[in-house]
């Protein structure tokens, strides 16, 4: 059956200014990595003071557009006046270095093929009019950047006070984040996050823990790229030549000088919600000490009516209708120390300390009805619970770096190593009032797990650009996770132990992996050859139901690419990705006295086609690709935590096959970015959640979830996006006009067959769904001295599946900021949802179930944000003042 389902289609301009401000404790900030080897090069300098030839430390040096000197990228220069800025988009720019006290200098550079290294030895600066002691502007900015291959998005401090990381991410560009958190870039269905370049689970958390415990004042900037920002997982994607992944990197605040700063916020909402964040940096170069907390009390409330059909014609249909109401709250510490050993101007070790404790709790109250199809209670069930939970996290992070002489001719070297542990309990009080009957149950969990990770990257180059590169990685992970339980009924006198809802699983991961590639680096005509083998194992036992997962797989992977240019700004890359898995599963189950293995062995071929002219991109992709099911999805312990929705896994699953087909082009100009393209996805035995209903008597319906492989899905899109930014500075820069709208159209049809096995997950309204779908998002902020005022709308319109739709949604917000005191206090007013509720609903349906729930609902409220900050910087051996943000204007 074929149906269309039209949503809303909103168009709208978008896209970036190429330029954001750096400021001068941005001495990490770097241009975003480039997949083509062939386009950068390098600019170096020392700067020295014109009176006495003595070095000037910590000079800011700024890479600028030469058309309309907006800044593209930055660096600071050491305690010796040192710099190198890379890598740098082969073309012309200029070249701005200040500093306090000294008038800016300009220089033209012009890096290219035949001169890839752009050497500006000695830099001499003049002594300036002003004066440390007399800077206290801080310059209006550009928060956001775009071009072809990344969108950076630079927040000033307080530019969400009380925010935390994840409510700061809905601001880039293309990103969506649904009821459940889950997170989508531009359409993109997966993404990787990385905290300062490395993986976040190097920090001991995973994504949505860190960025909902992360204060948004904590974050210097977002980058979102196509090429992951570490060295050797850039190989992996390389040789993967996966583009439905988007990577996105967090930069963490810190501060270059010496000296200390610190900020704290508090606030209240009309929502009786509370929140207090506090961060502290010190640094006394080598040694560099950050904290950080955040504290949370939230009271919330949601409603879930579930309409249940019955497997048999003639039936009663029966009804659920679920309303929650809970507190909660969180809060959490981090403390870092960091050491970095400068031996040489090219080496470096630098090496860090993590400590972080949390803790959470909550209480919740459920009333739950049962109801025939007249709506006439057949069951009652009430339920209060209390949950605290409580844990430490410790992080040592190692990281060796050595530049020789020769350009790009490098050895990396980095060891991270995690250990955490947690306890905590729940408390379930469940009322049947139909029955009269109540039960009590009781849960001690316990958790712990260590990871250990190891890269090695040594990269030569070779005469007439050639060059080889070797990179590695082993990652160690284990993990154990204990929950016992114990229940009683009431005529039960004692707890008694639950085996059947008590869970004592562990888990043991390892990956190995080793890269080689050699090619030759030429703008006219380069190549590149790379390989890759790796192994992936993972090891599962859960002992309570006797079972077993031991899965293992084998990968040789390869790309081969060239590039060529036929012209003047004319740039083409091609690259094949053959490759070659094996995989091995097998499923041990005490409890059907069952083994289930599986073999399977794939050829993942893929092609990448490149065309860049100027400002105009045109790509073409195909790959083939199997992922294999989790250990959470295989394993069958029966989850019923909620004994009217019991979850549970499925170790009969097969891993499921991919080919996407995808086409894009994308043309900027100036602040204008349009994205459009075509996509194609076929996908086999594709792993699908599958809720189903069953029945326990003529009167009570449970709901039993599972994963279930679907026969094939086929998936075909149309998209065009737009994205712009706008900036305009105001009275000699002491206010602002920003501006950021990012909106996109979508045309979708897919096409599901649920097959034999996974005949009843799919329901024939949405075996075939087609139509249109759209999303807006704006941002504006007006900015005069101390004072600012910002807007922001966001709509995602309705999202179809093949087991049924999310409603549309659409938010928007008002904020209202002072700063007084010289910027030591930031007061922030805030009016969410202007035009009433923001309702979350949801619709699913299979031939056997129908549910309709409302996730959450959030109403109109008001919130009010308090954030108090103190600087102290010493630089050049004197004092400076109190009281500064920023260093002179750029």
């Amino acid at each position: 059956m074929s149906i269309k389902l039209n949503g809303s289609i909103t168009a709208a301009m978008c896209v970036c200014l190429l330029g954001c401000i750096l400021s001068a404790n941005k001495a990490t900030a770097q241009q975003t990595p480039s997949n083509k080897d062939t386009e950068t090069g390098t600019v170096s300098g020392k700067v020295l003071q014109a009176s006495n030839k003595e070095p000037i430390p910590f000079a800011t040096i700024a890479l600028l557009n030469e058309d309309d000197s907006t800044i593209i990228t930055g660096v600071a220069a050491d305690e010796r006046g040192a710099f190198v800025l890379k890598p740098v988009l082969y073309g012309s720019y200029l070249l701005r270095v200040g500093t306090m006290g000294y008038a800016p200098a300009f220089l033209k550079v012009k890096p290219n093929a035949e001169r890839p290294l752009w050497d500006l030895g000695t830099i001499l600066m003049e002594s300036g009019a002003r004066t440390l002691k007399e800077v206290n502007i801080v310059s209006q900015k550009k928060m956001f950047t775009m071009n072809k291959d990344s969108i950076i998005f630079t927040p000033d401090e307080n530019f969400l006070p009380g925010g935390t990381g994840m409510e700061l991410l809905e601001y880039v560009p293309g990103v969506t984040i649904d009821a459940n958190n889950n997170i989508t870039m531009e359409g993109k269905d997966q993404v990787k996050f990385y905290v300062d370049d490395k993986p976040i689970a190097t920090t001991g958390m995973d994504a949505n823990s860190y960025l909902n415990n992360l204060p948004s004042f904590m974050i210097e900037r977002i980058e979102v790229l196509k090429a992951p920002p570490d060295a050797v997982e850039r190989e992996q994607a390389l040789v993967e030549g996966r583009t439905n992944i988007r990577y996105i990197n967090i930069i963490t605040r810190k501060i270059q000088f010496r000296g200390y700063s610190a900020a704290f916020t508090a606030g209240v909402d009309s929502r009786r919600n509370l929140n207090a964040k506090m961060r502290y940096n010190l640094n006394l170069a080598p040694f560099q000490v950050t904290y950080f907390n955040n504290g949370q009390y939230n009271s919330d409330s949601s409603y879930l009516s579930r309409k249940n059909f019955p497997k048999q014609v003639g039936k009663d249909t029966t009804y659920l209708e679920q309303k929650n109401f809970r507190t909660s709250y969180n809060f959490n510490h981090n403390l870092n120390g960091r050491y970095e050993l400068k031996i040489t101007d090219k080496e470096k070790l630098r090496g860090s300390v993590t400590l972080g404790w949390t803790g959470d709790g909550s209480n919740g109250y459920n009333n739950s009805v049962n109801s025939d199809k007249n709506r006439k209670p057949t069951m009652l069930k009430d339920q209060e619970s209390k949950n605290r939970r409580n844990g430490y996290r410790a992080v040592t992070d190692w990281f060796y770096y050595k530049e020789y002489e020769k350009p790009e001719h490098k050895l990396e070297a980095g060891f991270n190593f995690t250990k955490s542990n947690g306890a905590g309990y729940g408390n379930n009080d469940y009322f049947y009032l139909m029955t009269e009957d109540t039960s009590l149950q009781r849960t001690k969990r316990r958790n712990g797990n260590y990871s250990m990770r190891a890269t090695f990257h040594f990269r030569k180059p070779l005469d007439n650009g050639k060059y080889y590169d070797v990179s590695s990685s082993a990652d160690l992970a284990s993990g154990s996770s204990v929950n016992l339980a114990r229940r009683k009924n009431v005529n039960d006198v004692d707890l008694l132990f639950a085996p059947r809802l008590s869970t004592d699983y562990s888990n043991f991961d390892q990956t190995y992996a080793l890269n080689a590639a050699v090619g030759k680096r030429s703008r006219k005509l380069g190549y590149n050859f790379t390989g890759r083998l790796s192994y992936a194992g993972n090891k599962s036992e859960e002992i309570y139901a006797g079972n077993q997962f031991n899965n293992e797989t084998y990968e040789v992977r390869s790309s081969m690419g060239i590039n060529y240019s036929p012209a003047k700004n004319h740039m083409a890359n091609l690259r094949f990705n053959p490759g070659i898995q094996f995989f091995n599963q097998l499923a041990l189950l005490d409890s059907l006295r069952n083994r289930v293995p599986f073999k399977y062995t794939n050829f993942s071929p893929g092609i990448n086609f490149q065309y860049d002219y100027k400002q105009q991109q045109l790509t073409l992709n195909f790959n083939r690709n199997m992922d294999r099911p989790t250990p959470d999805q295989l394993n069958p312990y029966v989850n019923t935590a909620d004994s009217f929705n019991i979850r549970m896994g499925n170790p009969n699953l097969r891993p499921s096959f991919t080919k996407d087909y995808r086409m894009e082009y994308m043309i900027q100009y100036k602040s204008h970015q349009i994205k459009a393209g075509l996509e194609a996805q076929d996908a086999d035995d594709i792993i699908s959640r599958y809720t189903k209903v069953d029945y326990i008597n003529d009167t009570t319906v449970i709901t039993t979830s599972t994963f279930t492989n679907l026969a094939s899905r086929r998936d075909r899109n149309a998209y065009l996006t737009l994205n712009s930014h706008f900036f305009k500075a105001l009275q000699n820069n002491k206010g602002a006009f920003n501006m950021n709208v990012s909106g996109g159209v979508r045309y979708y049809n897919t096409t599901t067959d649920g097959g034999e096995e996974g005949k009843d997950a799919v329901s024939e309204k949405f075996a075939h769904v087609e139509g249109w779908t759209s999303h807006l998002t704006v941002w504006a902020a007006y900015r005069i001295r101390v004072f600012s005022v910002s807007v922001n709308a966001r709509y995602n319109g309705p999202r179809y599946y093949a087991q049924g739709k999310q409603e549309a949604r659409f938010n928007s917000g008002l904020r209202s900021q002072v700063n007084l005191f010289q910027r030591k206090l930031n007061v922030a007013f805030t009016v969410e949802n202007l035009f009433g509720s923001s309702v979350r609903n949801s619709y699913e349906l299979t031939n056997t179930y129908e549910q309709f729930s409302n996730a959450r609902r959030n109403v109109r409220y008001l919130s009010l944000n308090i954030t108090y900050n103190i600087r102290k910087f010493t630089k050049l051996g004197q004092k400076g003042p109190k009281d500064f943000e920023k260093e002179e204007p750029m």
